[in-house]
């Protein structure tokens, strides 16, 4: 499912856009909901929706912004919310390219190659992380570019926790309550696993992609 927020024009979503697709993601039955948004303000409208969300069976993923290390933004800040960081990897973009300059310590503990995005907001609300630079993508008018933010970072982590889930048939077919919210978040964090960074950077780590041999 997508469900628009910022309209045509380029400007911001308003906090009615943003709560009216949380609730119409839930009641169109979605398992989880990707929030590739945010922003310094608090508002308690989106805080409510996303504890409605997570109150009727399911998981709002919320990148954690783009403010150079920055406190984590909201609605990621908020503890109903599942907060992903990024990472990149050197090697996977040219040298010469703008993602260059994303790079930044600290490094993984066992890839040194692997590390924090420079643009990555962190902080102890983060609750799991995953890559965000020099993203290839799709762009309106079917074509491709690359991108880099936690907005890329966030929906991958939604696509694993998605195949991970899906393994897990019992727990989907639980009633749409908050204890089933609850054993999703569990097995969601369960199959992350730390690169090595402090928790402020990483979370839990990074979720394992689910490949078919290990489905049950």
């Amino acid at each position: 499912m997508s469900y628009r927020v910022f309209p045509n024009g380029g400007t911001g979503a308003t906090n009615y856009d943003i709560v009216r697709a949380i609730d119409r993601g839930v009641a169109d039955g979605c398992d989880l909901l990707n929030l590739s948004l945010g922003g310094s303000t608090r508002d308690e409208a989106v805080r409510e929706a996303i504890k409605d969300a997570f109150d009727k069976g399911t998981l709002c993923i919320v990148a954690t912004g783009n403010d150079g290390r920055g406190p984590v933004s909201y609605p990621a800040r908020w503890p109903e919310a599942v907060a992903v960081s990024a990472v990149g990897h050197t090697g996977t973009f040219p040298a010469e390219s703008s993602e260059a300059l994303d790079v930044l310590a600290p490094f993984a503990r066992d890839d040194a190659a692997v590390f924090v995005a420079g643009f990555s907001n962190v902080g102890e609300e983060v609750d799991l992380t995953g890559p965000g630079v020099g993203i290839v993508s799709t762009v309106p008018g079917g074509a491709y570019a690359v991108m880099s933010g936690t907005s890329m970072a966030c929906p991958a982590v939604t696509g694993v926790a998605a195949a991970l889930l899906a393994c897990h048939p019992d727990v989907l077919a639980m009633p749409r309550d908050s204890r089933r919210a609850v054993e999703m978040l569990r097995l969601v964090n369960a199959a992350a696993g730390t690169l090595g960074f402090e928790r402020t950077f990483e979370g839990l780590g990074m979720l394992a992609p689910h490949t078919p041999h290990t489905m049950q």
